[in-house]
């Protein structure tokens, strides 16, 4: 059996959904969201994908802290103390999700996050296919689809720069 099977992907994936729906960020991940939402607002031509993003921020915000409510505490300590967001910590976190080493950056075994944020990026997505494939061409589904990831993996990376692994 996987360690993404013995973990329950879905089950993780079902929790970070749930604990989204709460109010899960601290303060200043709160600002942060909605400062991307306004900004995104401004710059996309359709609004509602800046709704999109916020949302996928949000849910791979959640998923982390979903992870973290599986390991013990003593694995985790608070990021130092200044209520900022360190934007380029959070995109260093980011990149190695991405392209690098997501173990680096995971709290459970790479392979059962890099299967859960791929979950929850699928299902983002499948939200709006019912409504917007068919309006778009195969290269601008492909562009949404690299959007709305990057705003997933983006959420994951600003809770794992609030929560640093020890």
């Amino acid at each position: 059996m996987t360690a993404a099977a013995e973990i329950g992907v879905g089950d993780l994936c079902f929790a970070a959904r749930a604990l989204a729906q709460t109010h899960p960020m601290t303060e200043a991940s709160h600002r942060y969201r909605q400062e991307c939402l306004e900004r995104e607002r401004r710059r996309q031509p359709v609004t509602e994908l800046a709704d999109w993003a916020a949302t996928a921020l949000l849910v791979g915000y959640c998923l982390r802290r979903s992870e973290e409510q599986r390991v013990h505490d003593d694995q985790l300590a608070a990021a130092p103390a200044g209520g900022e967001i360190d934007l380029e910590h959070v995109i260093a976190l980011s990149e190695s999700l991405r392209v690098g080493d997501p173990g680096s950056v995971s709290l459970l075994p790479a392979e059962v996050t890099v299967a859960a944020l791929d979950q929850i990026i699928g299902t983002e997505l499948d939200k709006r296919r019912e409504h917007l494939r068919e309006q778009l061409d195969d290269a601008s589904w492909s562009e949404l689809e690299d959007y709305i990831s990057w705003w997933v993996i983006h959420g994951y990376a600003l809770r794992a720069s609030e929560r640093l692994t020890r």
